[in-house]
C-alpha cells in the first residue's frame, strides 16, 4: 500500500514538471515570434548643411521672408533735376557805344525740368549679372529779354554787331537743352547677412559701356530799327550736338531691413565725344546775307559722373516706392552759347569751342519691382 502510495505521488510530480516545461517552451517560442516580426531599423541619413543662409526675417505687419534671392529687377523713376550751366562767362548782348554787358552766356541758367530713368537686370545664380539702363531730362530751356538804358541802343559785340543790326530797342535771348543716355553694366553681386540688425547688404561691383547725348539750341534776336523807323527782328541761331561713348566702372550697394532699403550708387567714366556746332545763315537789318549756314565737327574727351541715394518702402515682396536724390557731372561739351561768333574774319562760324560743363541734381520718384 505504501508502494502505490509512493508510485502515485512520483506520478504526479512528473506531470507538473512536464507542464512547467511545456509553458517555458511555449513562452520563449512567443518571444522569439515576436522579436522576428519587430521593423528594422532606418538607415542614417547624412547631414546636409545649405551653401545660403535661409534664416527667415519677420517684418512689421506682414509674413517673414527670407535673403532677398530675386534673380530679375525693374524700375521706374520721374525726375525732377536742376542745372547748372558751366559756359564760358562771355557777353551776348552789349550796350551799344561803351559794349557795357547785358547779357552774359552765364546768366542762362535752366529752372526745373522734368525727365525719366528706367532699368531692367537680371542676377545669375553665381552672383553676376547685367543691367540695362536709360535716362532722359527734357524741356530744358533758359530765356533773357532785356532794354538798353534810357536814351540808349544795344548789339551784339563788335565787330559783328555794328554790321547786322541799328539801334537795338530790345533783346531776347534763348537756350533750350535735350539729354538722353544709355548705358549696359556687368556687375558681381556680394551678399552679407547682419543678424544683429536682422538686415541684408548686397554689394554690386560693375562696369559696363555708357552714352549721353545732349542736343542743344541757341538764339540771340535784336529787335531794331530800319533807317525807315520801322521794327526788324534780327535773329542769330546756332546749334551743337554731343554724342559721348565710353566705359565707366562704379559700386552699387542696397541695405535691406523689416520693409525698407536704402539704396546708393556712384559711377564714373572717361568718353569720347563726337562733337558739331552748327551756324545757323546770318542776315543784317536789311535782310541781306552777312554769313551763310556753317558747321564744324571735332573730337573732344569728356567725363560723366554719376551719384544716387535712395529710400525703398517695401509694399509687397515684390513692389516698391522710391524716392532718392540725384547728382550728374557732364564735363568736355560743345555748350550752344560758347559758339556764338561775333568776328567777321574769314574762319568766322567754323570755330567749335569746347570744354564745357553742366552738373544737373535733383529729386526722383518712381516704382521698383524684384522677383
Amino acid at each position: 500500500m505504501i508502494a502505490a502510495e509512493g508510485s502515485r505521488t512520483a506520478g504526479m510530480r512528473s506531470t507538473w514538471l512536464m507542464a512547467v516545461a511545456a509553458l517555458v517552451i511555449e513562452t520563449a517560442s512567443c518571444a522569439t515570434v515576436a522579436r522576428a516580426e519587430e521593423p528594422a531599423p532606418l538607415p542614417t541619413m547624412p547631414h546636409f548643411t545649405p551653401d545660403i543662409e535661409v534664416t527667415e526675417v519677420a517684418w512689421a505687419g506682414g509674413p517673414t521672408f527670407p535673403e532677398p534671392l530675386w534673380t530679375s529687377y525693374a524700375l521706374t523713376d520721374a525726375l525732377y533735376w536742376g542745372r547748372d550751366n558751366q559756359a564760358t562767362n562771355r557777353p551776348l548782348v552789349v550796350t551799344e557805344g561803351d559794349f557795357e554787358p547785358l547779357v552774359r552766356a552765364q546768366d542762362l541758367q535752366f529752372p526745373l525740368s522734368a525727365g525719366v530713368r528706367a532699368f531692367y537686370g537680371q542676377r545669375a545664380p553665381d552672383r553676376g549679372g547685367w543691367e540695362l539702363g536709360y535716362f532722359g531730362v527734357y524741356g530744358q530751356a533758359a530765356s533773357r529779354f532785356v532794354t538798353p538804358p534810357l536814351d540808349g541802343f544795344l548789339q551784339v559785340p563788335d565787330p559783328l554787331g555794328g554790321l547786322i543790326n541799328l539801334e537795338g530797342e530790345s533783346a531776347s535771348v534763348r537756350y533750350t537743352s535735350v539729354i538722353n543716355g544709355a548705358e549696359l553694366n556687368l556687375f558681381s553681386t556680394e551678399t552679407e547677412w547682419r543678424n544683429p540688425s536682422a538686415s541684408w547688404l548686397t554689394v554690386d561691383w560693375l562696369a559696363g559701356f555708357r552714352y549721353v547725348g545732349v542736343e542743344e539750341q541757341a538764339s540771340i534776336t535784336i529787335d531794331c530799327c530800319t533807317p525807315g523807323g520801322d521794327q526788324t527782328p534780327v535773329p542769330y541761331g546756332v546749334a551743337t550736338r554731343n554724342n559721348l561713348f565710353g566705359a565707366q566702372v562704379g559700386n552699387r550697394s542696397r541695405w535691406t531691413w523689416q520693409n525698407w532699403a536704402f539704396e546708393g550708387w556712384a559711377k564714373a567714366g572717361l568718353f569720347g565725344n563726337a562733337q558739331e556746332q552748327i551756324q545757323r545763315p546770318l542776315f543784317d537789318f536789311n535782310g541781306d546775307p552777312v554769313r551763310q549756314g556753317l558747321s564744324s565737327t571735332a573730337g573732344a574727351v569728356a567725363f560723366v559722373g554719376d551719384i544716387n541715394t535712395t529710400l525703398v518702402y517695401r509694399l509687397t515682396d515684390v513692389w516698391g516706392i522710391r524716392a532718392g536724390y540725384n547728382l550728374i557731372w557732364i564735363d568736355g561739351l560743345a555748350l550752344a552759347p560758347n559758339q556764338f561768333d561775333f568776328s567777321v574774319d574769314e574762319n568766322s562760324g567754323t570755330r567749335l569751342v569746347s570744354g564745357g560743363g553742366i552738373f544737373m541734381h535733383g529729386a526722383s520718384l518712381g516704382l521698383e519691382a524684384r522677383w
